[in-house]
């Protein structure tokens, strides 16, 4: 696992000063909002284990190639740990559907690296995860919400079990420095 982890780090620092140069659409620049998220891990097979995360998301961006009547993408990294010892790191997008003035739908996709605890072997090192989540703007700009999430090897690996969680999210937007 660790000679894993360290081609990955390898792999994001040659590729992080190219896209640091890149134009507008491919920068990440600071991110924008901050989430924090509790839930259940596994909530219907055993509902018994609890994790914890926490998530950046950037500034949304406009590609060309995208159909107009898609939102702008939203690219978001995070992080989420399991009580009995799983880690799972990821990097993403999402896509915002607002629901009038409060309510927003936003279904996402992410990749990242997962180290098992004992209990939850997924098959492998490298998951996929897809997400809907449903949140309510509150009165303050900040935000509550019920994600639910799948993750996934997509079959890369003998072993594909996947796992779903279903957590509160809170997200609030970052202050800016001028």
């Amino acid at each position: 696992m660790r000679n894993r982890a360290i081609w990955f780090c390898g792999i994001v620092l040659l590729t992080a000063a190219p896209l640091a140069a890149a134009p507008s659409p491919w920068r990440l620049g600071a991110p924008e909002t901050v989430v924090a998220s509790s839930g259940v891990f596994e909530p219907i097979a055993h509902g018994d284990s609890y994790e914890i995360g926490a998530e950046l998301r950037f500034a949304p961006r406009r590609f060309g190639f995208f159909p107009s009547s898609l939102p702008d993408l939203v690219p978001t990294a995070g992080v989420s740990a399991g009580a009995q010892g799983s880690l799972y790191v990821y990097g993403g997008f999402r896509f915002d559907f607002p629901l009038g003035e409060r309510w927003t739908v936003s279904p996402g996709t992410a990749a990242g690296l997962y180290y098992r605890a004992a209990r939850f072997d997924l098959g492998g090192p490298l998951e996929f995860r897809s997400q809907v989540e449903l949140s309510y703007r509150l009165p303050g700009g900040s935000r509550l919400g019920l994600c639910l999430y799948h993750l996934s090897n997509a079959g890369l690996f003998m072993r594909n079990p996947g796992s779903e969680s279903l957590v509160l999210t809170y997200s609030t937007g970052l202050a800016r420095r001028r």
